[in-house]
């Protein structure tokens, strides 16, 4: 489904490799080696600095599918999930599949061929480690269940399992499930649900560009209280 959507936005000129840049609609991206993510895993780790990761990978997925959703005018969660897990595909972050799916309450799906996986291996850790794919799905998660969400990793081929596992969900979903307590842990969601509502306002009201700065530093203070 990845390459067919590849194609289709390749052959209407919406997807465009052209004068050095890569263009989706009006977004610019650029293609990150999977190395790249990792180290910065390694690094965030190594510096105790996890809940930061998880806070700006989370800012950059909500800001990524905002844009997806306002640009190809994506008017249900449907559409916003299936464009936002297909091009996640395309990006080369795994093999997705869709375990489990609600609008308005959560997102359970897995990732098989994980690329990160291969720089994390001689880490030593005791729970899963991807917080760049959980921040991701979290931020852009919004915008599929039209509520902040968090995503948490419950399995993890770093630890043995044959997948990765990842469920997205409102706060509510999370505490029905028991997971409540196990996310505020690795992320602590009191310094950071601040900063993703002041976020989320401030998209709306089309100056997240101005606010993100001061909500990096913000959780730069926080953390190093």
């Amino acid at each position: 489904m990845a390459l067919g959507l590849l194609a289709k936005l390749l052959a209407t000129k919406q997807l465009r490799f052209e004068q050095g840049q890569i263009e989706l609609k009006s977004i610019h991206m650029t293609l990150v080696p999977s190395f790249f993510i990792g180290e910065l895993t390694k690094y965030f780790y190594r510096e105790k600095q996890m809940p930061q990761f998880y806070l700006l990978s989370w800012l950059w997925g909500f800001k990524l599918v905002g844009e997806v959703v306002r640009d190809f005018h994506l008017n249900t969660p449907s559409k916003t999930y299936n464009l936002g897990m297909n091009l996640a595909e395309a990006m080369g972050i795994g093999i997705y599949k869709t375990c489990e799916y609600v609008a308005g309450r959560f997102t359970h799906f897995a990732i098989s061929k994980n690329p990160y996986m291969k720089f994390f291996r001689g880490m030593e850790v005791h729970e899963p480690m991807d917080y760049f794919i959980s921040g991701c799905m979290g931020g852009g998660g919004y915008f599929v269940h039209d509520n902040i969400c968090q995503n948490i990793e419950t399995k993890c081929i770093l630890k043995g399992d044959t997948h990765c596992d990842f469920l997205t969900g409102t706060d509510q979903e999370l505490k029905d499930r028991g997971l409540w307590e196990e996310t505020d842990r690795r992320y602590g969601l009191d310094n950071i649900v601040p900063l993703q509502k002041e976020f989320l306002d401030a998209f709306e009201k089309g100056q997240e560009e101005e606010m993100i700065d001061d909500i990096i530093e913000r959780s730069q203070r926080i953390h190093n209280g």
